[in-house]
């Protein structure tokens, strides 16, 4: 007897002893987060799962990718955990859907608008394609047309035809004369002769990607909540602070060569948030912009499409799950 406790005392020293990983495994909660469409905008939900930092914050992660009109009705009707769709979440906030923001994982679309035009201004008559009608791609579609003084829907016709790769499939095709696109396709464009016209960063400031909830979730499962952020934010941390291993990431998770994958990286690195924090200013644009459009009528306060303090209160309790 004396000789079991012994080795049962060796064993606990060296830590080897009643750890085992399936014992972990029964601790983690299973979460279900949906993502727009498989590309460098969600770098970071990918990353933070590849890199294992949900798991490290107690979290078994499915990523599913889901048309936004569609994650909206399974974020509001609690059939998904999160959407990192934050721009169409917000917007349906400011309509009265029980669903808010929870950070930020982006400070401005990564959009580029690409035609084999030599300025916006020669799209007059043309048709650009979008990927959803009233999603962030078709709000910015719009934002820099009317930049560079051009009417939507009556000097330049907006066609649906879905995901950014379908977008590059009808530009080549000739279907579409350009598209608001995010990396890689910008790039992949340019190998068919497109150029890029503008980035939409110089043109609107506001979240583009990042963890959404809904209400429920957010009041009786907090802490949930910000062990996602928290998990958000190693990952946000890695890809600004590990050049070399984010691009190598890039090229094998979205299936992209090397050259392609650092200027994707290079195009959109500074635009991924330092601390996940919400910006009031940043929220406070994007309802101005949709009352603009006439999508909303009454005032909307930015705590109607947000939680300001999650972020803040992740952060204090950063201690990671044990």
């Amino acid at each position: 007897m004396d000789s079991c406790r012994s080795r049962f005392a060796w064993l606990l020293m060296l830590g080897i002893v009643v750890t085992p990983a399936r014992v972990v495994a029964q601790n983690l909660e299973k979460i279900k987060i949906v993502y727009a469409s498989r590309g460098l905008p969600f770098f970071s939900a990918f990353l933070a799962k590849e890199m294992n930092f949900y798991l490290k914050h107690g979290l078994e992660v499915e990523l599913v990718q889901v048309a936004p009109r569609l994650a909206i009705t399974a974020l509001a009707t609690n059939q998904v955990d999160y959407s990192m769709n934050i721009g169409s979440t917000m917007r349906a906030a400011m309509r009265g859907l029980p669903v808010r923001a929870v950070a930020s994982s982006t400070v401005a679309p990564f959009f580029a608008l690409v035609s084999k035009e030599k300025s916006v201004q020669e799209l007059r008559g043309k048709v650009l394609g979008v990927t959803d009608p009233g999603g962030t791609n078709y709000q910015v579609t719009k934002l820099i047309l009317s930049h560079y003084g051009l009417v939507p829907l009556k000097d330049v016709q907006l066609l649906t035809v879905g995901e950014e790769k379908l977008l590059l499939e009808a530009m080549i095709a000739g279907r579409i004369a350009g598209a608001a696109i995010s990396p890689p396709w910008p790039f992949e464009a340019e190998r068919h002769g497109f150029r890029i016209l503008v980035k939409a960063f110089d043109i609107a400031q506001f979240p583009f990607v990042g963890p959404t909830a809904n209400l429920d979730k957010i009041k009786n499962q907090r802490e949930q909540v910000k062990r996602l952020i928290r998990a958000e934010i190693e990952a946000l941390r890695f890809i600004r602070e590990r050049r070399q291993e984010s691009i190598e990431m890039i090229a094998r998770l979205f299936k992209m060569d090397r050259d392609i994958a650092q200027k994707s990286y290079d195009f959109t690195a500074s635009f991924f948030s330092k601390d996940a924090r919400i910006q009031p200013e940043a929220v406070k644009r994007l309802i101005a912009l949709e009352r603009e459009a006439g999508n909303i009528k009454d005032d909307v306060d930015v705590s109607q499409v947000a939680d300001l303090s999650l972020v803040d209160e992740a952060v204090r309790q950063s201690s990671p799950v044990r």
